[in-house]
């Protein structure tokens, strides 16, 4: 009996790269089936077996289902938090440097605008108000303070709403990667790393400039 216990405690806790890759498979396998289910109707369980390892690792690696699944969801704002500062030669970060981080990031990780869409706007209880925490605490705020500068700084129009902007420039980077299946069919494009980068560029050239030809806005402004 003795034997045993000492057997599954072994088994329980790989060590070097074998302790890296369980976890890494962990997170893999929430990341599956949280996409396919919300919180409450995946089981610890299910996770496990999908990553070929004993339930007690969940709880070893991440302190149950819950840490788990805000593991996930902090790799996601890491990574985003790190691709913007791997982009600014500064503490600060515009504008242009968020669009061309999160495009690439929602090219790397497709399920990730359908995950929040769906966690957000119809699940319920802790793990949503974690997200919304997330995002509040290490996203908006950069953002937001970034959009204020360029308004004090006098590179935006004076009275620019940063919220609202915020927001439009939210919607203009999500959208596509959220549509994905349609504009495929639809464009005939496909949502690469390529057409991430493309589509960066494009929302913030229409983000700064509009659509509006600005010299036909000075013919007529002149009258000529």
């Amino acid at each position: 009996m003795k034997q045993s216990t000492t057997k599954s405690a072994s088994l329980g806790r790989p060590s070097g790269r074998d302790s890296e890759k369980v976890r890494r498979d962990l997170l893999e396998s929430a990341r599956d089936h949280f996409l396919k289910r919300d919180f409450k109707a995946v089981s610890l369980r299910e996770i496990a077996s999908s990553a070929g390892v004993n339930g007690a690792m969940v709880n070893y690696y991440f302190g149950g289902k819950k840490g788990l699944y805000l593991a996930m969801v902090d790799e996601l704002f890491e990574s985003l938090d790190e691709k913007m500062r791997s982009l600014s030669d500064s503490s600060e970060f515009s504008i242009a440097d968020f669009s061309h981080s999160y495009c690439l990031l929602l090219a790397e990780n497709p399920w990730w605008p359908n995950f929040i869409v769906r966690e957000i706007l119809f699940s319920e209880g802790e793990t949503k108000e974690e997200v919304l925490q997330r995002f509040s605490k290490m996203i908006a705020p950069k953002l937001l303070h970034a959009i204020g500068q360029e308004v004090e700084d006098g590179n935006y129009r004076e009275g620019l709403n940063p919220e609202l902007t915020l927001m439009s420039l939210m919607g203009m980077a999500i959208f596509p990667f959220l549509a994905a299946p349609m504009i495929e069919r639809v464009f005939g494009m496909k949502i690469d790393e390529s057409m991430a980068n493309k589509l960066a560029e494009h929302n913030v050239a229409l983000f700064m400039n509009g659509v509006v030809n600005q010299k036909q806005q000075v013919t007529e402004g002149t009258g000529s």
